[in-house]
């Protein structure tokens, strides 16, 4: 198998979809992605990242290859956890502070920022997106606890909504969601909440 055929052959395992940073790991040279989208076997769809014929990359995948560092909360994570029908109008991202964030305006991103390194890593999962990519977001519990932060301006027409949902779902850990609302100091808001609806 030559190099080219290495760097298809992952692609076609990977959902159709190859990154600079993907064909760097298999040893092989970036002058094979040139060659390929020569020879129209790959297609670029933003800097980096490649999709054969039959790839598909949604923008959620695309946005995180753009910003690694960030994993997605708050109301875009309401979304991409299925605990809200409304499409995010902006994606929230959250990353340590000291990420610089001066591009991500023309993307339109919201970053928020957290101080703590163990805060920014706590309940931190992944969903597939269609196409069979993944994305990280924060977990349920975690989300619903960020919302009820006082710094951040949540929208409760989608907040109430949420914890509804959350409430119903045989999934809910509301131990975990209280240990969360205790780390983040929005405990009594949490259990206000909680305590109307349970």
């Amino acid at each position: 198998m030559n190099k080219a055929e290495k760097v298809l052959n992952f692609a076609n395992q990977n959902n159709g979809i190859i990154t600079t940073r993907q064909v760097t790991e298999l040893g092989v040279g970036r002058w094979v992605l040139q060659t390929l989208e020569k020879l129209e076997k790959i297609y670029p769809v933003q800097r980096g990242v490649y999709v054969t014929e039959n790839g598909y990359a949604d923008d959620f995948f695309l946005l995180q290859e753009r910003y690694p560092k960030g994993i997605y909360s708050h109301e875009t994570a309401l979304y991409l956890l299925g605990f809200s029908d409304r499409a995010p109008i902006q994606i929230n991202m959250t990353f340590e502070q000291g990420t610089s964030t001066s591009r991500m305006k023309a993307d339109n991103v919201l970053p928020v920022t957290i101080s703590k390194k163990e805060w920014f890593e706590v309940g931190v999962t992944s969903v597939r997106r269609p196409g069979g990519t993944e994305v990280k977001v924060y977990e349920i519990e975690r989300v619903l606890v960020d919302l009820m932060k006082p710094k951040y301006d949540a929208d409760l027409e989608q907040v109430i909504p949420a914890y509804k949902r959350y409430a119903a779902s045989k999934k809910k850990d509301v131990n975990k969601l209280f240990r969360y609302a205790r780390i983040f100091g929005v405990e009594k808001k949490v259990r206000n909440y909680m305590g109307v609806l349970l």
